[in-house]
């Protein structure tokens, strides 16, 4: 079976090229692969996305590469043995950014702190490389985007070539290659060799800039997301225009933004402080006063009450301090989706909350569970926690 020639090795700025279709086949997903003698177009490999554009007038919906060729999925097959390919060139230039600036980022991070790049995803709107490490600080981050960055704006050389497997073996590659045959190298400058089948600029200034984004650590491994070239462009556009709102906003210089906002959540910090004491005092005091009023049940004060959904974290503190009189007895409903049960006894009471809770949900639905004195659940219908709240007032000795 023919190889399919692959345009791309040698040029990857080659946006349009005649091809022969050698045969066609269907495709599992419904469309038809073809296959050529010859393609520009670059399948998914080596965490670089494949390209898309037109065959023969018809879109490209996919590409899968099957070793020796390629399969280019279409909707329907060609209607010529002779086709015309188009690549999309802002897709593909944007991969060739991201892709080179990789190797770029992947060997500064080698050269400034000795972490070797494990994995690599070039995703849609940023890409990201895994290291070695969990220990990457910001000093060794800000180091590699610093170093290559310089490689950027030096504009170093990017070259391909092709080595016997044998004879790249012998070479100062950044990562070992057991592949067989000819190996494709991809070579920046004085800084980084590799091998790979991808898509690359010519010159490293054509990445434009490498900016890290990101970064997140896990056992024994740090992902750094990135971007280059044009993504880098649009992401530094939106930080402005956000910056700029949040500016306006707070009526503000860009350059106090943080420290208005830092000055601003501690405001709002402490208002919640003192929002909390106060919503507390207040559930003290209702507490008293539904206790004051509550019927007496075998010498104990049974407090039974239902709260609207905007009370819901004052009825757990009523609850509570309901429980702190002598010989008293909580059983508290709140409104809402979901609803919610807060059970509570004076501390060395005869009833056992746990139980009642259980049988109550049980009765009407809903989870939860809890200790003799204290237990809570919810998820019961809305409308029915008067009749559980009484139905548990059944069940108290």
């Amino acid at each position: 079976m023919p190889h399919t020639e692959r345009l791309y090795y040698l040029d990857g700025y080659l946006r349009e090229f005649s091809a022969r279709v050698l045969r066609t086949g269907p495709d599992a997903r419904g469309g038809v692969r073809v296959y050529l003698d010859r393609t520009a177009f670059y399948p998914e490999s080596g965490g670089q996305p494949s390209d898309r554009g037109t065959l023969g007038g018809l879109a490209v919906l996919d590409l899968i590469d099957e070793g020796d060729q390629v399969a280019h999925i279409l909707a329907e097959t060609p209607a010529e043995e002779s086709v015309q390919g188009a690549i999309d060139w802002t897709r593909r230039f944007d991969h060739m950014q991201q892709h080179t600036g990789q190797h770029i980022l992947s060997a500064a991070f080698e050269r400034a702190g000795g972490y070797k790049t494990v994995s690599f995803h070039l995703g849609t709107e940023s890409s990201t490389i895994d290291l070695d490490s969990d220990r990457v600080g910001a000093r060794q981050l800000e180091a590699a985007e610093e170093l290559a960055n310089g490689v950027v704006f030096e504009n170093r050389a990017v070259q391909i070539s092709f080595r016997s497997a044998e004879a790249a073996q012998q070479l100062d590659l950044r990562k070992p290659t057991y592949r067989e045959g000819d190996i494709r190298l991809v070579e920046v400058a004085g800084f980084d060799l590799s091998a790979c089948g991808g898509t690359h600029v010519t010159s490293a200034g054509g990445v434009g800039i490498i900016c890290i984004r990101k970064v997140d650590r896990a056992k024994s491994v740090t992902r750094v997301e990135f971007v280059c070239g044009g993504r880098a462009l649009r992401r530094a556009r939106q930080d402005y225009a956000i910056l700029s709102e949040a500016g306006r906003l707070l009526s503000s210089g860009l350059e106090t933004v943080p420290e208005l906002i830092s000055k601003q959540a501690q405001e709002l910090r402490d208002a919640g402080k003192s929002v909390q004491k106060l919503v507390g005092e207040l559930a003290e005091l209702e507490a008293a006063q539904l206790w004051q009023q509550a019927p007496e049940k075998a010498g104990v004060r049974i407090v039974q009450h239902v709260f609207d959904s905007t009370d819901a974290k004052k009825a757990k503190i009523v609850a509570h301090a309901v429980a702190k009189q002598t010989g008293s007895i909580a059983l508290i409903g709140v409104k809402g989706t979901p609803s919610a049960l807060f059970f509570s006894q004076t501390p060395g009471g005869k009833a056992n909350l746990s139980d009642i809770m259980k049988q109550t949900l049980a009765k009407f639905g809903g989870k939860g569970g809890g200790a003799k004195d204290f237990a809570q659940g919810g998820g019961l219908p809305e409308d029915q926690l008067e009749a559980a709240l009484n139905f548990a007032g059944g069940l108290l000795p």
